[in-house]
């Protein structure tokens, strides 16, 4: 028999192919052994699920802002995603190796458990990295948009998505809030929203306003009342980031504490498969 078939052989049928008394007699400890392991790789395998649903809806969150969110804001819901796929994959075949007590199978799964392990520190780390120039590129890609608002031809990329953002989020403006889309009263520094100013002095966009009506926003860019979203939408996205940060760095910890515990017990009835019981 080649090598080639003694590796397929031992994939399929497990490791009592050379020991065929491997299942037999298990004792009581054995048996709870071997329940644990396949309950722990059966919590992993839905928690995989569960890491793929959750970054399927980050993605989906983000995506309702991408005219102001670039690619590199989707790498929670990516790595999450990843995260979930190969899960599910490798924990399906933790329970086929658990069940049919293949010490070779196991052996894979530990090295590919550590090493993703690994990988969710890596991709953690870039993640939060990457969130000190989130701020930055929103900041960037905002005053692009309030630039172009209400210009003919605009309403799909930048008037309506801006009307949406400052309404679902509850802001107003790029940095500052409502004065953003004031006309500028000093030469030196230009109007923010260069087209809206062409044809409104001292309004703001109905979608400013607490209460959305028509021409709500009339003469409100400067008000100190409560009828107008203060806040500047660049701080808004940067605290919805926040919070999607916060539900990725709670899944990915969860992760790592099943992986962990998963690893170990694979690792501790790997030993006792291949060494006898």
């Amino acid at each position: 028999m080649t090598s080639l078939q003694v590796v397929m052989v031992r994939v399929y049928y497990g490791d009592h192919f050379e020991h065929p008394s491997t299942h037999e007699h298990l004792t009581t400890p054995e048996t709870v052994a071997k329940f644990a392991n396949l309950f722990l790789s059966f919590i992993l395998l839905m928690s995989g699920i569960a890491a793929l649903v959750i970054g399927i809806w980050l993605g989906s969150e983000a995506n309702e802002y991408n005219y102001f969110i670039s690619p590199n804001g989707l790498t929670p819901s990516i790595l999450l995603i990843v995260f979930g796929i190969v899960l599910f994959m490798f924990s399906s075949v933790a329970c086929c190796a658990t069940a049919r007590h293949s010490g070779f199978l196991l052996g894979m799964v530990v090295v590919t458990m550590f090493l993703l392990i690994c990988a969710e520190v890596v991709g953690t780390t870039y993640a939060f990295t990457y969130r000190d120039s989130f701020k930055e590129e929103v900041t960037n890609d905002t005053l692009a948009k309030i630039a172009g608002y209400s210009q003919p031809g605009w309403e799909d990329n930048s008037t309506t998505v801006f009307d949406r953002i400052q309404a679902d989020l509850e802001c107003c403006g790029v940095t500052i809030g409502p004065t953003d889309w004031a006309k500028s009263t000093n030469a030196s520094v230009p109007s923010l929203a260069t087209y809206w100013v062409k044809t409104h002095t001292n309004d703001v966009p109905d979608s400013c306003c607490v209460t959305n009506s028509t021409n709500c926003g009339a003469g409100k860019a400067d008000t100190t009342g409560d009828t107008i979203f203060k806040q500047g939408c660049v701080d808004a996205l940067f605290d919805w980031f926040d919070e999607k940060m916060i539900i990725f760095v709670a899944v990915v910890v969860v992760l790592l504490i099943l992986q962990l515990m998963n690893v170990c017990g694979m690792y501790l009835w790997r030993r006792c498969i291949v060494h006898g019981f």
